[in-house]
């Protein structure tokens, strides 16, 4: 069995938490890869080194090391691959990278055993009127101006048929991977991983009546800034907090469900409500510390 580590090379723990993972793998005689970007970080151990393309062709499973900001940038890089991502969290929340470093142990025995699940979750694709490539999301495309001071108006249109304009400081189309994100901060609903939905999310709107609405995730969605919106220097539309494109006032944005998804490794003994009480406090009594 051959295993993929990928990692945040700029996180301190790095180092100790792959070297900990090659030890109980080398242990048990299993064939590791390293991600070629690990290669020049201090503390990572000499190893066989490889670029996206060949992990992808010889891994099983590809373990990554760092917050869900890593699993999401890996999740886009190996998205259609069907080979699962093990996340092990070196952030703070770790609602996507859901285990710990000191379960890497049991973790190695899991996949030895296929003791786990394989979940699918869902990519957001942003085309932008005159890009050759589309943007791809994990967790969610955020339309705002690139001043945050500034308001968007935005007409929305799902399937041809005009949902409405939104004056409001941005708005969010979440998978519901997302939903627990950016979404969450601003007033979205929780929507369970499973869910074949998208979640359309305003923030800081303008208006008495703009609600987040749920729509089926087969919807296409376009986005154009309203003509009187271009008194700046036009509109931010970013996938993941991590990867940005700009829309002209005069460009539109169309936003459906991509057609790949992104393979996630999750504890047969552990489900999404255990990980939501867990990570999110969902369900819990407020309690003041004596």
């Amino acid at each position: 069995m051959t295993i993929g580590i990928v990692a945040n090379g700029a996180k301190s723990q790095t180092p100790e938490a792959v070297g900990q993972l090659r030890k109980e793998m080398q242990s048990r005689g299993l064939e590791v890869v390293i991600d070629r970007e690990l290669q020049d970080v201090a503390g990572i151990e000499p190893g066989e080194f490889v670029d996206a393309d060949e992990m992808a062709e010889r891994a099983e499973a590809i373990t990554v090391f760092g917050g869900d900001g890593t699993m999401l940038a890996n999740g886009r890089r190996f998205a259609g691959t069907d080979i699962p991502l093990v996340g092990f969290n070196l952030g703070r929340l770790g609602f996507l990278a859901e285990f710990s470093v000191e379960e890497i142990p049991a973790t190695i025995d899991a996949l030895l055993g296929r003791d786990y699940r394989v979940v699918e979750r869902t990519l957001l694709q942003a085309d932008i009127e005159g890009d050759a490539e589309p943007l791809l999301g994990m967790n969610d495309l955020v339309i705002t101006k690139p001043e945050t001071r500034l308001l968007v108006d935005l007409d929305v249109h799902v399937n041809g048929d005009l949902l409405g304009t939104y004056t409001a400081d941005g708005l969010i189309i979440a998978t519901p991977t997302g939903s627990t994100a950016y979404a969450l901060a601003v007033g979205g609903p929780v929507v369970a991983p499973d869910t074949s939905v998208l979640v359309v999310t305003p923030i800081a709107p303008h208006m008495l009546t703009a609600r987040p609405i749920i729509l089926s995730d087969d919807a296409e969605i376009r986005i154009t800034p309203t003509a009187g919106d271009s008194r700046d220097k036009g509109i931010r539309v970013m996938a993941d907090g991590q990867n940005a494109r700009y829309l002209s006032p005069s460009q539109s944005c169309t936003i459906r469900r991509h057609e790949k998804t992104v393979s996630l490794m999750k504890s047969a003994r552990r489900t999404y409500f255990d990980v939501l009480r867990a990570k999110l406090l969902w369900g819990r009594r407020p309690q003041l510390e004596e």
